[in-house]
């Protein structure tokens, strides 16, 4: 099985990538941490691809070197805490590249082979209305419309596509918010019940977990 693991680095990217090793035949991982990246590649035998989501070339570049995948998980992600008043565009273009339009360019590019799996770490979205969040809130939301139609996209192509709604989960996500909440899931927890469903059969297209 190619898998793509991407945001690799982040507190929940690496719990997966822990939970892939040994399950899947090639596993490549992406992170823009390229220290980290490279010392978990390395750790778990896998091949190291940094790639800068922004970039378009690099996404290109990323997809071509990977080749057809079986398993996609685009778990990058970046939260900004500003008021709507206080958000700059820097702030939206750098939640944007990571929780968005990182996720358009690869699905633009990356291949599949038949009856591949694609998978989006997704958020439950009354959880996050909150002041402070517009620009992550419209970005994950944005990201969840855009899953919605290349499921109907990339069904002549075979591919199956499962958005995980995913609760609190304590990784560094949340330190510009003060720390994640008490009864937040343990990294390793939240992946191992993502990759239970998401390897499962049949593979649901919502993924909820509480």
């Amino acid at each position: 099985m190619n898998t793509l693991l991407l945001g690799a680095t982040g507190g929940i990217g690496q719990a997966l990538a822990r939970g892939l090793a040994g399950r899947v035949g090639r596993l490549w991982l992406s992170g823009r941490n390229g220290a980290v990246l490279a010392a978990l590649a390395r750790d778990l035998g896998a091949l190291a691809v940094p790639t800068e989501l922004a970039h378009e070339l690099e996404v290109q570049a990323l997809a071509q070197e990977v080749g057809p995948l079986d398993l996609l998980i685009y778990a990058a992600g970046a939260v900004q805490k500003a008021s709507l008043r206080e958000q700059g565009m820097g702030d939206l273009e750098r939640l944007s590249a990571a929780n968005l339009t990182g996720l358009a360019l690869v699905l633009k590019y990356v291949t599949f082979n038949p009856q591949a799996r694609g998978v989006l770490l997704g958020v439950y979205p009354e959880l996050i209305a909150v002041p402070g969040l517009s620009g992550y809130v419209a970005t994950k939301l944005g990201a969840e419309g855009l899953l919605n139609v290349a499921r109907k996209e990339f069904r002549r192509e075979g591919v199956r596509f499962c958005l995980v709604r995913l609760p609190a989960v304590a990784t560094g996500l949340w330190a510009p918010l003060g720390g994640a909440p008490k009864n937040a899931l343990h990294p390793d927890e939240a992946a191992a019940r993502i990759l239970e469903g998401v390897l499962s059969e049949p593979m649901p297209e919502v993924l909820e977990i509480r």
